[in-house]
């Protein structure tokens, strides 16, 4: 056989020879996730190591649902996915108005199609078809305030010591109105209005003898501890 018939035969072959497989394509991973036990609003996002890997982060990497609260129900999230991906999901908890939120960032789902949000404001449980992947919102920790009583530089103790001296103050200067008062009666002749004044005296007396005795007292019921 000529050169020719062998070059006109391997054209042949080539041309009847399968074309190579192209790349497959990415596919996509879908998650429904019902909100419908949740007593908050929350946002939640999904991503995988596709979008993770094809765009940048904070510009497209994850595919966020928006705001949501318990009357939106289910709902679906898609995004793309390569066979062998890692599937994460963000959860964030809306704790005021304001936009202030807590949350659960990079919660691995991978091979949950299913995932539920239930529970109260910084109570709440996210959990998926995987019992391994639940998180839950616990409340921030308030450490208690004391009160350095023994420090007469502490703010509460320098404000307390001013009320005292205010209510001192005001003591003695009520005292000195009544007195005042019931003297120009006196003067005047205007007996009659003297038991008024003798009770306003003893009501003065009274609100001094409370103010000077409420350290005690409340150190007496314990309420200082």
């Amino acid at each position: 056989m000529s050169r020719a018939a062998w070059a006109v035969v391997a054209v042949a072959l080539a041309l009847l020879a399968p074309a190579p497989a192209a790349r497959a394509a990415a596919g996509t991973y879908t998650v429904t996730v019902d909100g419908s036990g949740a007593a908050f609003l929350y946002k939640i996002c999904l991503k995988t190591t596709t979008t993770v890997k094809t765009y940048p982060a904070g510009g497209g990497d994850r595919v966020c649902s928006g705001k949501k609260g318990s009357t939106n129900g289910a709902f679906d999230l898609t995004a793309e996915y390569t066979d062998g991906d890692t599937v994460w999901m963000d959860v964030e908890m809306l704790v005021d108005l304001s936009g202030h939120s807590r949350t659960k960032d990079d919660v691995e789902i991978t091979g949950s199609h299913k995932c539920s949000l239930k529970g109260a404001l910084f109570a709440g449980k996210f959990q998926c078809e995987n019992a391994i992947n639940k998180k839950s919102f616990t409340a921030p920790s308030i450490a208690p305030y004391q009160v350095a009583v023994d420090d007469p530089d502490a703010p509460v103790v320098q404000l307390l010591t001013l009320m005292a001296w205010c209510v001192s103050g005001a003591a003695v200067l009520g005292l000195l109105l009544t007195g005042m008062t019931l003297a120009s009666q006196l003067r005047r002749g205007a007996l009659e209005e003297r038991p008024e004044y003798t009770r306003q005296i003893a009501f003065v007396m009274a609100a001094c003898l409370l103010a000077t005795t409420a350290g005690p007292i409340v150190g007496a019921l314990g309420f200082s501890q």
